[in-house]
């Protein structure tokens, strides 16, 4: 048996380091994935690659903001919203229908689940900036319009008044448009859809929309200066209480004399329970008047750990593409972020296959998809591939990161068949039998008790006729 065991010790000995060999290779494939990201990942059982959770949602709900990547229902952030009919629609703060969504208009989606859905209560529309171009950079692809700087990347959707598709050759200045896009900061934004607008009669002034922070007043407001421009203001076009710091979006008209604004209203801070889930793509901003952290589509972001805060700090010095994250709302617009995912594709980010290469539906009147297009990043291209299967039933997107090279796993060595072990039949011992030694009773001597005869004691007699003598009376 020792001789068995002796010559079959080598084979195992090198079928234990291969194997060791192979857990440590499957380690590292794993940890280039994105359930490796952070230590966090994107979890499995989340909706859409997104990493919520259906758990919950029933009084709290979902809040998704990102572009609108694909139709029939919408696609947002790579989750699936149905549009039933009691659906409500808003567009800049104003009341708006189901007509005014178009491909990569920006949005906010407050959803519910619903019988194994997601379906979106509330869409609301953002345009960053509607006005006329004043510059145009065609080789590096930037223009500006009401002072802010846009960067038009290969996949931006550029689309003419009648949503045809718009070359960025044929754009000029003076063209009238409108833009939705990501704000990077100090007056710059990544656009996701330009819409060239048709020209007003002579006579009437070009419409404009400017959304941003306030960051200096004149007296009696009646100048503001928001996102590094100063417009002025409308007498009783300011809504009150307004101040520095403010969110606002401030409409007017472009007139000879200038940009006067006709409307200046606050942004309304989001309207959700504390435990909403909330899941949302942009640029990490530092926290304004003082605030520690930073902000994000106007939510306070911190990290729900000392790990996930400082993967939002190297997320937020990377201003090339802009960040994914998931978290819950904890306080009044106050998200503590539970997944980060750096350099993504807002357009097509986390996008479900279509089955059998169907080409996505499309909206009446809306012509052209994202399908197809390769968007590129401003610096220098990277970003992150990735792909996840249909909203309902989802699984994790592949991440590669650039410049990684997958290591190639060998395979396993085979495992040589350990001979069986000839059957030993061991000798049946029985237990001896061992009687208890008989212990003899032990009897105590009676022993009587003595006699004691008391001794007899002969009382002495008296003489008889003892005679007593007479005395004599004196």
């Amino acid at each position: 048996m020792k001789a068995v065991v002796r010559a079959w010790l080598p084979g195992l000995r090198f079928v234990g380091v291969a194997c060791l060999g192979l857990m440590l290779g499957l380690a590292g494939s794993i940890a280039a994935t994105p359930g490796g990201i952070g230590g966090t990942g994107i979890d499995p059982g989340g909706i859409g690659g997104t990493g919520i959770s259906p758990d919950g949602i029933g009084g709290t709900g979902i809040m998704a903001i990102g572009p609108v990547q694909r139709f029939g229902s919408i696609f947002v952030n790579g989750g699936e919203y149905e549009l039933p009919a009691q659906t409500r629609y808003r567009a800049d703060g104003q009341p708006a229908s189901e007509k005014s969504l178009h491909l990569g208009d920006l949005v906010r989606v407050h959803a519910v689940e619903q019988g194994g859905r997601l379906d979106a209560l509330a869409v609301d529309i953002s345009h960053a900036v509607i006005g006329r171009v004043s510059q145009i950079d065609q080789s590096q692809g930037r223009l500006v319009v009401l002072g802010q700087t846009v960067q038009i990347l290969p996949g931006t959707l550029l689309r003419t008044a009648e949503n045809q598709p718009l070359p960025l050759s044929r754009l000029k200045v003076g063209d009238e448009v409108r833009i939705s896009a990501l704000d990077q900061g100090a007056g710059h934004w990544q656009a996701m859809r330009l819409t060239q607008l048709s020209v007003p009669p002579a006579g009437h002034g070009l419409p404009f929309l400017l959304r941003g922070k306030i960051e200096a007043t004149s007296a009696q407001l009646q100048r503001v200066k928001i996102s590094g421009v100063w417009l002025s203001v409308r007498s009783g076009a300011a809504q009150t209480g307004l101040a520095v710091g403010a969110e606002v979006v401030a409409r007017g008209s472009q007139q000879s004399q200038g940009n006067v604004i006709d409307s200046l209203q606050a942004i309304a801070p989001l309207a959700a329970p504390i435990g909403t889930r909330v899941a949302m793509v942009g640029f990490l901003q530092a926290g304004s008047q003082g605030r520690p952290g930073w902000e994000l589509q106007g939510f306070q972001i911190r990290g729900a750990d000392a790990l996930l805060q400082a993967q939002l700090q190297s997320a937020a010095r990377s201003q090339a593409a802009p960040v994914f994250v998931v978290g819950t709302l904890t306080a009044a617009q106050t998200v503590a972020v539970e997944r980060v995912i750096p350099n993504v594709n807002a357009l097509q980010f986390a996008l479900p296959p279509l089955a059998g290469g169907q080409t996505p539906p499309a909206k009446a009147g809306d012509k052209g998809s994202v399908t197809g297009a390769t968007p590129q990043f401003i610096s220098n291209g990277a970003g992150l591939n990735l792909s996840s299967p249909a909203f309902v039933a989802p699984t994790v997107p592949t991440v590669i990161q650039p410049g990684f090279t997958a290591p190639s796993i060998p395979a396993a060595p085979a495992v040589p068949q350990v001979p069986q072990m000839p059957a030993v039949n061991m000798p049946s011992v029985a237990p001896p039998v061992v009687a208890p030694p008989q212990v003899p009773v032990v009897v105590p001597p009676t022993v009587a008790p003595p006699v004691v005869n008391p001794p007899s004691v002969t009382t002495p007699a008296l003489p008889s006729g003892l005679q007593i003598p007479t005395v004599p009376r004196p």
